[in-house]
């Protein structure tokens, strides 16, 4: 027994060491895993240390998915020497809120009117329920910044093409690039380039996975929708 079982270790050892995507596969779900469960555990000490509750399960699960985008961010910055903060008071709101009042755009209000109709349009293309008013708003103000990007992408394509919001408008960076695996082909090509130059304001750090958010929120409009693309007036609301 203790023979066989000796004979088999150095192939399994071989099979390891020639094959790392073998190893990684095995490794990977536990370290997302592990990560999951910490940031759970994170989100709760901070909602305790600021005081903040929830008065809906869905609004406080979304709350939940922009605190993990922004505790990935905090990583990237602070590796890349840009910062050495971490999460503050503000790391579960969208960055909607985060910067109301602050550099106030031309015809906010405008913008605030017609993506509230479109947001209305697109929860009925593709089907989007929220568990509850707290979830649907907080889901709001991602596709609210999200639709910023696609008017920036908009710009890119100079005409030649129109660009709206897919069925990953209301979601977060992190849970974009999440969904957005396995899409490969389908994201290259001319949306690329114009997703390229869309974030082409952007640091060095945050190009790439801007880049990779445009390509992957955007859909390419026919000619007679209008849910996303570009407005008269839109050029008020180039930066994001």
């Amino acid at each position: 027994m203790w023979g066989s079982r000796a004979a088999l270790m150095p192939a399994a050892l071989l099979m390891l060491l020639v094959s790392p995507a073998l190893l990684l596969l095995l490794l990977s779900p536990a370290a997302s895993d592990t990560y999951e469960q910490e940031t759970r555990r994170m989100f709760v000490q901070w909602k305790a240390k600021y005081k903040i509750t929830y008065k809906y399960a869905g609004e406080e699960e979304c709350r939940y998915a922009l605190f993990k985008d922004t505790r990935r961010t905090v990583a990237r910055h602070n590796a890349a020497g840009v910062t050495t903060s971490g999460l503050n008071g503000l790391s579960a709101h969208a960055m909607e809120e985060i910067f109301r009042g602050h550099r106030v755009r031309m015809g906010e209000g405008s913008y605030e009117e017609e993506t509230r109709r479109m947001f209305v349009g697109w929860k009925a293309k593709y089907e989007k329920t929220y568990r509850d008013v707290g979830e649907e708003e907080c889901r709001y103000k991602l596709f609210k910044a999200n639709r910023r990007i696609v008017v920036k992408l908009n710009a890119a394509a100079a005409g030649e093409t129109a660009y709206g919001l897919n069925q990953f408008g209301d979601l977060t960076n992190e849970e974009v690039r999440e969904c957005c695996d396995g899409r490969g082909g389908e994201i290259e090509g001319e949306l690329s380039a114009m997703c390229q130059a869309a974030v082409a304001g952007y640091m060095v750090y945050d190009r790439l996975i801007r880049s990779q958010v445009c390509r992957c929120i955007t859909s390419e409009l026919k000619q007679t929708e209008s849910g996303g693309s570009a407005i008269p007036g839109d050029e008020a609301h180039m930066q994001i």
